[in-house]
């Protein structure tokens, strides 16, 4: 696949992701407080949130198999329409004031997120191992564009539609996301041949050092991000009392830390090595926590947020390019698959105790409880270390 291809599929896949990821800040911008205004009971409030995440892990693999069979292409643009209906969906919720419809109209959102998940690996199918990383990080890099759109959209729409607040940003986004049925058409990328049984078993990758701890990285740093972003709002606006456009400025400069490192991660990889981007990630981590705990003004939240968002990039990256380097064409699905599926099951799971330890415990209760998580990421990153020294000798 010639240089020119590789450039047109990044950038095309760059914007799809730049108008993903746009949808989904607005998502998490306003979900929680949607929820908190509709749900039965206060600690059901992130439950539409979570419920995105579940729906997101119960499709990764499903689409991660039908991409195999079918290529990538067919499965983005079905993913972009599911999106699009489920953010329609969610402002026709708020309208009703149909909790039900916020959780059918967030399991839409996830199945949207679980195909749009690939668009890192599509970028890097049609890359050179060596450019792998780069591939990727440009990818993601297109997630800096939804810093800029996703929280003004969220700020600037909240009460479009007269007495139905937040409404409006659903539609609007619904509205947004077509665009990348036009970016998405334009790819290509050849569907591997693929025999049945091709390929090394499941099980082989499971032993493998760089495998785990690449499948380790993304899923705890992907949780831990989404952990806390999850209850961020809940905690800047309802407790903090700091209101919705303080929120979404935190949450922007949140964005912008996530996805603007992009552009020179996969450098960073290749000219330090991802054991070392892994452990940045890991510091930025610690140092999330520590700010989080003692938080108690905008600053404090703006810099503990911009930190998580820093070290999501260190630790999703690096973790994915490991992922991707490890498996055949033939083996992509599978194996892919069930690392993202690892990744969105943990996703999930920090969604849901999230908006239940922050109404139950509190904020700093639910941020010491990230340590552990944090521990075990360590504990990964040295035996990926240890590993790569016996190779070596």
């Amino acid at each position: 696949m010639t240089a020119t291809l590789h450039r047109g599929n990044v950038l095309r896949l760059a914007a799809a992701q730049a108008l993903s990821m746009t949808t989904m800040n607005v998502n998490i911008i306003n979900t929680a407080l949607v929820g908190s205004l509709l749900a039965p009971v206060a600690w059901l409030a992130t439950l539409p949130l979570s419920l995105t995440f579940i729906t997101s892990m119960m499709t990764t693999l499903p689409a991660s198999l039908l991409m195999t069979r079918f290529g990538r292409r067919p499965v983005f643009l079905t993913g972009v329409l599911i999106s699009s209906l489920g953010a329609f969906i969610f402002g026709i919720g708020i309208i009703l004031g149909s909790f039900l419809m916020l959780c059918f109209g967030s399991m839409f959102f996830g199945v949207a997120i679980g195909c749009a998940g690939y668009y890192r690996y599509a970028a890097a199918d049609s890359a050179s191992e060596e450019m792998k990383p780069k591939a990727i990080s440009y990818v993601l890099a297109g997630g800096l564009m939804a810093a800029l759109f996703g929280p003004e959209i969220a700020r600037n729409t909240v009460d479009l539609i007269p007495n139905f607040l937040y409404a409006g940003c659903f539609f609007t986004v619904s509205a947004v996301q077509l665009i990348s049925l036009f970016f998405i058409s334009g790819i290509k990328i050849e569907r591997p041949d693929r025999k049945a049984k091709s390929g090394r078993p499941l099980g082989y990758f499971l032993k493998q050092p760089v495998f785990v701890v690449g499948m380790i990285s993304a899923a705890i740093g992907y949780a831990l991000m989404s952990y806390l972003m999850t209850a961020t709002p809940l905690q800047v606006v309802n407790v903090a009392a700091l209101g919705t456009s303080a929120n979404a400025t935190i949450i922007q400069w949140h964005v912008v830390a996530m996805f603007a490192p992009s552009f020179v991660t996969g450098s960073l990889i290749g000219r330090f090595g991802v054991a070392r981007v892994l452990g940045a990630g890991l510091l930025a981590y610690i140092a999330t926590i520590y700010i989080s705990v003692t938080a108690d003004a905008f600053w404090s939240y703006w810099t503990a947020l911009f930190l998580l968002g820093l070290g999501w990039n260190f630790l999703y990256i690096g973790g994915s390019s490991l992922i991707a380097k490890v498996a055949l064409p033939q083996e992509r699905g599978r194996v892919q698959g069930f690392a993202d599926l690892i990744t969105t099951s943990t996703v999930a799971a920090a969604s849901l105790t999230a908006g239940i330890l922050h109404s139950q415990l509190g904020w700093v209760a639910m941020s010491l409880a990230a340590i552990p998580p944090v521990c075990l990421v360590a504990a990964a990153l040295v035996w990926l270390v240890i590993d790569s020294r016996r190779v070596v000798a």
